[in-house]
């Protein structure tokens, strides 16, 4: 019987082996086709390939593509399953990329300089000629340190990105004003360093002698990391965490000038919004306030609601302020965001800077000014008016 019992087994077993099917055979590295994966020519342009020999289409998209980074073009394929396409007049620029398979959206796989975010991620090309102020340069540099902080508000270990400036460490006695610098809702804490280059750029200005040394902060935007949160919510929580606990922390953790005079906030897009949130609700904290094309709404009602202390005494703000700045493209589309907080300020009698740039000289066709290029000088201009 109990033979019996074995051979029944191994009939099943073989049964159940036929029933599975047998995945198709799985290429090899080695079988790849060689092929260089970016490849700048000698007249301004660069092709991109990828391997996708199954694939149907094929598109590049990013802002090697166009400056907002919303628009595509189609890749052709070889005989070997490589797809390619020669872009033209590529802006000399950090820019963002990715390829389009079948829809789906997929990072170069050969390239390892990747932009990670709770968007999805893409890859970065740096042409040559990219402008010489956000440059690797050989000047003193500061240092970009990962740090940690405890927030009791939302339970949670929380990742600071913290720039201190050229001899910090040695400059034992002195003391820093301090930026809290915010990134927008497609980046995470490491947005301004890794596409900004906030830190190359600073350390060039202090070179120069064009910027007070500062300490630069950069924290999480996201309750999540994955933005799973309504957006009015989290900038409600994120606000008490900066406020309540990070300048704390950071006060404590660093040699800081801790008074509003020495305490400024700039974001970009969503951090835009919330560097204008945070800062004009507490003007106790914060003397210098920019936001760079804010998400701010368009609703006067939504603005008197937001800052009823801020027009409650214009004159009082006024003079608690060193600088309260708006910055955006012409095109833009959060423009009329800005020219709708803008005007609302102007109505209310607080003194203000817009910056409202047409960028057409620059970017010939370009359909939407929300843009890293636009960002970085940005924080060139405006760092070298702060703390002054």
């Amino acid at each position: 019987m109990m033979r019996v019992h074995r051979v029944a087994l191994c009939l099943a077993a073989i049964l159940l082996a036929a029933s599975v099917p047998v995945p198709a055979q799985v290429r090899s590295t080695e079988d790849i086709p060689s092929f260089t994966p970016v490849e700048a020519h000698p007249d301004g342009s660069v092709t991109f390939s990828m391997y996708a020999p199954e694939a149907k289409s094929v598109e590049l998209r990013g802002e090697i593509v166009t400056v907002s980074g919303r628009d595509s073009i189609g890749m052709s394929k070889d005989s070997r399953g490589v797809w390619s396409v020669t872009v033209k007049g590529v802006r000399p620029e950090l820019s963002s990329y990715l390829f389009m398979v079948d829809g789906a959206p997929v990072m170069d796989q050969r390239n390892p300089a990747a932009k990670i975010g709770p968007r999805g991620n893409s890859s970065r090309y740096e042409a040559a000629g990219s402008p010489d102020f956000y440059a690797a340069k050989d000047v003193p540099h500061g240092k970009v340190e990962i740090n940690w902080h405890t927030s009791s508000i939302l339970s949670q270990t929380r990742a600071v990105y913290v720039y201190t400036p050229p001899g910090y460490s040695t400059a034992t006695n002195q003391r820093y004003p301090v930026l809290y610098l915010l990134h927008g809702s497609g980046d995470l804490e490491n947005g301004w360093t890794d596409e900004g280059r906030a830190n190359f750029i600073l350390d060039n200005l202090i070179a120069e002698r064009k910027v007070r040394p500062m300490i630069v902060v950069m924290p999480l935007g996201h309750v999540y990391r994955d933005r799973q949160i309504e957006r009015e919510k989290n900038n409600e929580l994120v606000g008490r965490v900066l406020v309540d606990e990070l300048i704390p922390f950071v006060d404590a953790s660093y040699r800081t000038l801790a008074d509003r005079n020495s305490r400024a906030i700039i974001g970009l897009s969503m951090g835009g919004g919330q560097s204008l949130r945070f800062g004009l609700q507490h003007l106790d904290r914060f003397a210098w306030v920019i936001g760079l094309s804010p998400a701010i709404g368009t609703s006067e009602a939504e603005y008197t609601r937001l800052f009823p202390g801020l027009i409650a005494d214009p004159k009082k703000s006024n003079q608690l302020l060193k600088l309260l700045m708006v910055r955006c493209g012409t095109k833009d589309h959060l423009i009329n965001a800005s020219d709708a907080f803008t005007r609302f300020l102007g109505a209310n009698g607080i003194r203000h800077e817009y910056a409202r740039t047409d960028f057409e000289s620059m970017w010939p066709g370009r359909k939407d000014d929300h843009t890293w290029p636009i960002w970085r000088m940005d924080l060139r201009d405006v760092a070298q008016v702060l703390f002054r």
